[in-house]
């Protein structure tokens, strides 16, 4: 007997779908809130573990590709974007070789986890957005004056330019993220409704 998707509520998770014979359908997340990272852009940057430790991140440029990824809205950017931005000063294979090396160091803190933070290819970067939490994500942010506060890259234009844009531009940015995630959740519905999509 074939059943609709839909989903019903478990303790501890968000959004688990599973088989049921009501027609309602909403968006796949399927991490428990215990396996969630906690990023704060807004005052002093933060990441908090799934265990609610906090992880030190000493690279500034670490901190910045983390934001960069988050103001996304779909938590995407490409490689060349973000070495663009944050390598924007230096040659192409030199930026390349800045961008792996961040990469490697995020790996590094936040292997012994089992989620990743974060997935990254030969073409992009993305955040594990089933997988954390952050306020700048939060529809309810209007004031933006605080993002990555005391944060700055001496000689990187490209991101001091971006970085003045999004204080300035914060609601805005917002709504974009809001759009996405909307148009995601539509798609997601659809995609379960009708098989084969």
């Amino acid at each position: 007997m074939s059943h609709s998707i839909a989903v019903r509520k478990r303790p501890g998770f968000f959004d688990d779908v599973y088989p049921s014979p009501d027609r309602q359908v909403q968006a796949v997340r399927r991490h428990p809130r215990a396996h969630f990272f906690r990023l704060t852009f807004l005052g002093a940057f933060q990441l908090i573990a799934p265990d609610g430790q906090r992880i030190e991140i000493g690279s500034k440029k670490a901190i910045a590709l983390l934001a960069l990824l988050a103001t996304a809205p779909t938590g995407e950017r490409w490689r060349s974007w973000v070495q663009e931005k944050l390598w924007g000063s230096l040659d192409m294979t030199r930026a390349q070789a800045g961008l792996r090396r961040e990469l490697h160091r995020l790996r590094k803190l936040t292997t012994l986890y089992s989620v990743e933070l974060f997935y990254a290819d030969f073409r992009t970067i993305r955040l594990n957005l089933t997988a954390l939490e952050t306020d700048i994500r939060d529809s309810s942010v209007t004031n933006a004056a605080s993002f990555l506060e005391g944060l700055d890259l001496a000689g990187e234009d490209n991101f001091e330019d971006w970085l003045r844009e999004m204080r300035c531009n914060f609601p805005t940015c917002l709504t974009a993220v809001d759009n996405e995630r909307m148009l995601r959740d539509a798609d997601n519905r659809v995609s379960l409704v009708l098989p084969g999509r």
